[in-house]
């Protein structure tokens, strides 16, 4: 019996295997994307950082917070939580992001899903094959964020409306819950 190849498709380079066999992401902004846009969707920063881009006192953060509508951490070599600076890009910021940490809560809260927010955090920023293996940062953007080629498929998905881009981000939210389940 002949033993057949997989077929060859694109490389991606986040997916090659590094000296630790760990998921190697792309670090460079794509050439046509803002610099600004870029350092807030890949930075993390205070509570006041995050107050200061979306235009609102520490305290509104601090309520915000409280009814799981951003979301933060501690990291291990601070003392105070870290914030995801793309909370507060449009497209992002505001009712796609209460939608998306809805459904991550309403499924933790429920005990359906084993998850902090570190977890949730990531999920914005790591490839998935349910958005063609765009971000869902990408994709609630409508544009790429990386210097890597996107799929044809990830191109058609970034040109549609925020309505259904942020549709397709909830499905991946779907998906990656599925992969999270406790029980």
């Amino acid at each position: 019996m002949e033993i057949l190849e997989p077929a060859a498709s694109r490389p991606r380079p986040w997916m090659a295997p590094a000296a630790n066999a760990a998921l190697t992401l792309p670090t460079e902004p794509a050439p046509e994307v803002d610099p600004n846009v870029f350092l807030l969707a890949t930075t993390f920063g205070s509570r006041e950082q995050l107050a200061a881009l979306l235009k609102v006192d520490p305290d509104v953060v601090t309520k915000l917070e409280t009814a799981r509508q951003v979301i933060s951490f501690v990291a291990a070599s601070q003392s105070y939580p870290l914030f995801g600076l793309f909370q507060a890009l449009p497209g992002v910021a505001g009712a796609p992001l209460r939608s998306i940490l809805g459904r991550f809560f309403e499924a933790i809260d429920a005990g359906d899903a084993w998850m902090d927010s570190r977890d949730i955090g990531s999920f914005f920023r790591v490839p998935t094959r349910m958005l063609a293996w765009a971000t869902p940062l990408e994709v609630l953007l409508g544009h790429r964020l990386y210097d890597a080629l996107p799929e044809r498929e990830a191109s058609w998905l970034f040109l549609q409306s925020p309505e259904f881009r942020l549709g397709s981000v909830l499905g991946a939210v779907k998906d990656e819950l599925q992969h999270r389940r406790v029980r």
